[in-house]
């Protein structure tokens, strides 16, 4: 996967793009569907698939370097959504969230509200807001604007070389 991400970045250089923001893969093993089909408590996760990820993301991150390193004048930004997803959801409460291992859209799952994904016929909760996830697998409107934040103005520890809005004015 990551030969193929290389090509594809590498193609698109030659094509004269010059800022890349590139997220890594989140902790997949701690979202709500994970949480239900392994039968885990709330502040569990599984470890399989965050195992799979870090790894991935260890050598995403080398090939960002690796690229901002022998493509000139280009800038490989490397958005850890990992790590700052894992924050939300180890401190949620400082963030003003109420659950981190709930869905607010759901279609069944009574624990971890819903397997199934979020759809036109799905129950949605009230306050919205208060959730880290908005269905089964995907981070909510609100964690999704303190990510957007994180990386729009944050230093190093979730977002390099630069925070977007560095990347914005090179």
């Amino acid at each position: 996967m990551i030969s193929h991400l290389r090509n594809q970045l590498t193609r698109l250089y030659l094509l004269d793009a010059r800022k890349f923001v590139i997220g890594n893969v989140g902790p997949i093993g701690c979202i709500p569907y994970q949480k239900i089909i392994n039968q885990l408590g709330d502040n569990e996760c599984a470890v399989l698939p965050n195992q799979l990820a870090l790894q991935y993301n260890s050598k995403l991150k080398d090939l960002l370097e690796e690229l901002n390193t022998n493509l000139a004048n280009a800038t490989f930004v490397y958005a850890d959504v990992n790590a700052l997803v894992m924050e939300i959801m180890t401190n949620y409460t400082q963030y003003g969230f109420t659950t981190a291992s709930k869905a607010c859209c759901s279609n069944g799952g009574e624990q971890f509200a819903g397997i199934i994904p979020c759809g036109p016929i799905s129950s949605l909760c009230s306050g919205r807001e208060n959730y880290v996830f908005w269905d089964a697998y995907h981070p909510s409107e609100a964690a999704n604007l303190i990510i957007a934040q994180q990386l729009m103005n944050g230093n190093r520890k979730y977002v390099s070389p630069v925070n977007l809005r560095r990347l914005l004015n090179l």
